[in-house]
């Protein structure tokens, strides 16, 4: 196996990615980058997810996600006004 210096590698797995990400479809890259994104959420305290959120999005958006889970929409399904 030929050595590499840190440059030559880092360059290897530049072009090494490049065809991996051209050779994949949007349907597989949307599924990677989900599944990498949880990953890596699942690892963070709720704090720092809370952190996450909000310096990618914004407090409002966390908070938002939040009472969204907390405070699930009843659906109408009957659209009888909630009436049996």
């Amino acid at each position: 196996m030929k050595q590499l210096n840190s440059t030559q590698k880092a360059e290897l797995i530049i072009d090494y990615v490049n065809i991996i990400v051209d050779s994949m479809s949007m349907k597989d890259l949307i599924s990677y980058v989900s599944e990498d994104l949880i990953n890596f959420c699942e690892k963070l305290t709720d704090s720092e997810l809370k952190e996450e959120i909000s310096l990618t999005l914004d407090d409002e958006t966390y908070d938002e996600l939040v009472d969204n889970i907390t405070n699930p929409t009843v659906l109408d399904v009957n659209n009888n006004g909630g009436k049996y």
